[in-house]
């Protein structure tokens, strides 16, 4: 098949968000499929992590009107959206600054500007993509969104019968986003927006089964869930050498961008500021490490006095982070939680899974999907915010306790399968 895949996302950007459409464009070009990715032109980036493209053919292009929208509302303005971030400091701000921290703030409530609800910079890049796409025809077209309106040139296609299939696949939600509610004036034309492409797309696709859920109740059953899975071969290319020195140190590591107000590393935190001044546990013997976005942890762990045992190395390349998950004496996983969200499952969880250590999963509850993931794997504790349970937790890895993997499910999880999956739908 000629498959064309619409996506914001994609390497080298260092996101769970590129990996899933990377992922079909690697394996379905492995089956023999000619595959095309048209995605945004690509500012290089520290922790970028490029993969290869043998195989499939990547078109870029810019966003229209991009570098005039980041110097009027700055770049911190167009940074990740609910990312925890120490506030700026007190200081006389110039009429532009003030301007900007009131976009930002409308940003974080909101989530426009940030491919989560509209305006978006990506409306103008639809155009462009259509543009592109249209000069071809594709006997399948997959948009990943978020953002939104990737769907846009996708609908667009199969309307004018550019494309014989269309699967638009939502791995965020758009009008019912478990973060933002975007703007009052516009959530009338996002709903029907919505409710006319996946109406017209053949098949809808999400990431769980409450997301799938949600989904149906609107669009009837050309639901499907398609997990977004881990990469066997991403870590049979870690070098053999350890991560770590082997100094005995207990590490705990988080790899991942953490949320403002729905993630909370503070009941692991107090859990063990117990253990140490019961004099089971010294900051010498243990560390916990986060790498990505995670500015206010420190904050947490000072409040909670266990700043001297939290390590916060920020953004590093997937391939460190990947070598951190291996090595790790246990790994940390945070829910999102907030009122009335079900179904939120970030691809670091299976990548968890994969990567061995036991998994401490602090906020999750036994039957929410990612507690429910980690607990059938056989892949570590669901613990909620029971301070005790995690207390007990560290002690049993302290003390050379297992996990046992459920292997068939966790081949059920490769993203190879995963993308064969996807192809039936």
């Amino acid at each position: 098949m000629k498959i064309l895949i619409i996506s914001a996302f994609f390497p080298p950007q260092n996101s769970i968000a590129a990996l899933r459409p990377y992922s079909w464009a690697k394996y379905w070009s492995r089956a023999g499929h000619e595959v095309t990715v048209l995605t945004t032109t690509k500012k290089p980036a520290a922790a970028d992590s490029p993969m290869p493209s043998e195989g499939f053919r990547v078109i870029e292009l810019p966003i229209p009107g991009m570098a005039f929208l980041r110097r009027l509302v700055g770049s911190a303005a167009m940074a990740d959206a609910g990312v925890q971030a120490k506030p700026a400091a007190a200081t006389r701000m110039s009429l532009k600054q003030r301007l900007r921290a009131r976009i930002a703030k409308w940003q974080m409530q909101y989530g426009f500007a940030y491919g989560c609800r509209m305006p978006d910079p990506m409306d103008l890049w639809a155009r462009v993509a259509f543009k592109a796409a249209s000069a071809e025809q594709w006997d399948l077209v997959v948009s990943s969104a978020g953002p939104y309106s990737v769907h846009a040139p996708a609908y667009r296609l199969r309307k004018n019968g550019h494309a014989k299939k269309w699967i638009a696949d939502w791995r965020d939600l758009w009008t019912d986003n478990h973060t933002f509610s975007g703007l009052p004036l516009l959530r009338p034309l996002e709903r029907w927006l919505e409710r006319r492409w996946c109406q017209a797309a053949d098949a809808l696709t999400t990431v769980s089964e409450p997301l799938a859920e949600t989904l149906r109740a609107k669009y009837g059953d050309k639901v499907e869930v398609i997990y977004n899975g881990f990469d066997p071969e991403d870590y049979q290319q870690l070098p053999p050498e350890p991560a770590f020195p082997d100094d005995g140190v207990f590490r705990i590591v988080y790899t991942g961008s953490i949320y403002a107000g729905k993630q909370d590393p503070a009941p692991l935190f107090q859990a063990v500021c117990n253990l140490r001044k019961a004099g089971v546990i010294s900051s010498a013997r243990l560390q916990i490490i986060f790498c990505g976005n995670n500015t206010n942890v420190t904050d947490i762990a000072e409040r909670e006095g266990v700043a001297d045992m939290v390590r916060c190395m920020g953004l590093v390349p997937r391939r460190q982070a990947l070598h951190m998950q291996r090595d790790a004496s246990a790994l940390l996983f945070l829910e999102f939680v907030a009122p009335g969200v079900r179904g939120v499952v970030t691809g670091k969880l299976f990548e968890y899974i994969f990567a061995g250590p036991p998994i401490i999963a602090v906020g999750s509850a036994d039957d929410s999907s990612s507690g429910c993931i980690v607990i059938d794997s056989g892949a570590g504790w669901v613990l909620g915010r029971d301070v005790r349970l995690i207390e007990s937790a560290i002690l049993d890895v302290l003390g050379g306790k297992k996990t046992f993997r459920s292997y068939q499910l966790l081949k059920s999880f490769e993203r190879q399968f995963q993308a064969g999956e996807m192809l039936k739908v």
